[in-house]
């Protein structure tokens, strides 16, 4: 996946109006260089002053192309905003697209933080580019240009000297640039290092807590802000050094214009008027003078920025080879779950077992077994090497991939809460559901009294990974968000880790009353001998086990010691 291209669609059109903005400003300012000179000509000379009629047509004139040159500019920068947040908000787009593409799997190739600069820093940075970088160039540029040939028309020897200036600052400003782009490099590499601590371990303060790390935390926190610190000192040198020198070729263009004017003056070359038009362009000309000076420290910002998200957008999907544009309808069924021949690279090897519909399922095996990873083949999120999962006699890689969700509905660890409201979280993937699906989910789940304890019900916000609530409530949550989608194979990976009494009962409740099937990881052998069936992932298979064997196997008297 490419980025989108600057100058496509209606962004064509804003650009052919920065082109037309960049031609009316220069002439402008030619119409205000004739309108100076003929008036300063007719002002000083002895021979016959300056009619009152005459005077006020000047005066109006030279009215007319000062606000005619505001209005320019007020334009010209509203059709580059267009122009650049119209280019990121379709970058932007793009990058969701393709990190839901690639899944959790293949965002985890990159930090969050890494993920997060590029969709704030470096999209800033081409907007920056785009809105004040290649606006610029296209509006002061042709400005600049133009005006200086109409100036070569009247008077060569000025227009000479401010082209040679313009020159001049141009060869300084490319002198600068490797510089720049060697500081911004190490800037954006030492922002990206504080802002992936700062997301890890803001989002796991309560780890720094509990093993009392904040004061090496701290220190740590200090060393990379004050690396960054440097690092942005340095790229503000080389950047102020090159604004330096787009101001200082303004200047100096203005000076030898001055120059060149009063030479020209003085050798009967050229009248007053004359000079004092030159020196009015060349005025006009030093603030787009100073603009293009600041095009080359927007153009390598944004040029690393494109590199980056070049790497984002070159990242692969893991464990997907499907598409998923498949068009053909899921067919409705009780949730029948058939695993054929399934084969995963260091994993599994020809995994085959059947499912029917309606049963209670245990899936058990030692720690890193593949187990949860199984229950990710089932629901599609993961695609095999080989093989294949049917639903209800369906590949469900040939199916829609909005069916196919539907009809699997997961409770992991590796799928918190959302920020938001307690609303968004219980009903998210849901659809066609009603209050009274709502209110009997949240009874079933014994969410009642969360609900009331919020200060705004059922409307309260939660905050990212439903910090606040317990691991309790937090749980019961993620499992009526499942149950509202109303799904026809329901996915726990250790639901019932970590659970209270109360919340275990209630899954227990919720898995028997539940009308689908039903598969389960759990390490307790109480809970996997009350399945239908139990099924051990071991040695790259499954292999099924009795419940009362499973049961005796894991289930040994308590130890007895001495007491006193």
């Amino acid at each position: 996946m490419r980025l989108p291209s600057v100058l496509s669609g209606r962004r064509r059109l804003r650009f052919a109006y920065l082109v037309a903005n960049g031609v009316a400003q220069a002439g402008v300012a030619v119409a205000t260089a004739m309108l100076v000179k003929n008036g300063f000509d007719r002002l000083i000379s002895p021979q016959a002053p300056l009619p009152l009629r005459e005077a006020g047509l000047f005066a109006a004139g030279l009215s007319l192309t000062i606000v005619l040159g505001a209005w320019l500019r007020w334009r010209g920068h509203l059709d580059a905003e267009h122009l650049g947040q119209g280019y990121v908000h379709a970058v932007r787009l793009r990058l969701f697209r393709h990190v839901a593409r690639i899944g959790a799997e293949g965002a985890r190739q990159m930090s969050r933080g890494a993920i997060v600069l590029r969709f704030v820093g470096d999209l800033t940075a081409l907007r920056q580019w785009i809105s004040y970088g290649l606006a610029r160039l296209t509006v002061s540029g042709l400005a600049a240009v133009l005006a200086i040939a109409v100036l070569a028309v009247v008077e060569p020897v000025v227009a000479l000297a401010v082209g040679i200036a313009v020159a001049v600052a141009a060869g300084l400003a490319l002198a600068v640039g490797p510089n720049l782009r060697a500081t911004t490099r190490e800037s954006r590499r030492r922002r990206g290092r504080l802002a992936a601590q700062l997301n890890d371990r803001v989002a796991n303060i309560g780890v720094v807590e509990a093993f009392g790390q904040e004061a090496k935390e701290k220190r740590r926190f200090e060393r990379l802000s004050t690396r960054l610190r440097h690092a942005l000192i340095a790229r503000a040198r080389v950047i102020g050094l090159l604004r330096a020198l787009s101001e200082a070729s303004a200047s100096f263009a203005g000076a030898c214009a001055l120059f060149a004017g009063a030479l020209q003056v003085g050798l009967g070359l050229a009248s007053p008027g004359a000079v004092v038009a030159a020196m009015v362009v060349a005025g006009l000309l030093a603030p787009r003078l100073q603009d293009l000076g600041r095009v080359y420290e927007y153009w390598n910002g944004a040029l690393i920025a494109r590199e980056k998200l070049a790497q984002m957008l070159a990242l692969k999907p893991v464990g997907r080879r499907s598409n998923r544009r498949a068009r053909l309808a899921l067919e409705p069924g009780p949730g029948r779950v058939e695993l054929r021949g399934l084969h995963l690279k260091g994993l599994f090897r020809s995994l085959n077992a059947t499912i029917e519909a309606g049963e209670r399922v245990a899936i058990v095996g030692a720690n890193g077994a593949g187990k949860s990873t199984l229950l990710r083949l089932i629901a599609g999120i993961l695609d095999p090497d080989k093989g294949r999962v049917r639903l209800d006699g369906q590949d469900i890689r040939k199916h829609r991939w909005e069916d196919v969700r539907r009809a699997f509905a997961m409770v992991s660890p590796d799928l918190p809460l959302l920020r938001g409201s307690l609303r968004l979280n219980l009903t998210y993937g849901a659809v066609d559901w009603t209050a009274e699906d709502l209110e009997r989910t949240i009874s079933a789940l014994g969410l009642e009294a969360l609900v009331s304890r919020l200060p705004a019900g059922i409307e309260s916000r939660i905050s990212e990974s439903g910090g606040g609530l317990s691991t309790g409530e937090r749980a019961r949550i993620t499992l009526a968000r499942a149950l509202l989608s109303r799904p026809r194979a329901l996915l726990l990976d250790e639901a019932d880790a970590n659970l209270d009494d109360a919340a275990r009962n209630a899954l227990e409740e919720v898995v028997k009353d539940f009308a689908g099937t039903v598969l389960f990881i759990t390490h307790d052998p109480a809970r996997a001998a009350r399945a239908d069936r139990i099924l051990k992932v071991e040695a790259g298979g499954l292999v099924e086990v009795a419940p009362a064997e499973w049961l005796a196997q894991n289930t040994a008297p308590p130890a007895l010691r001495a007491v006193g």
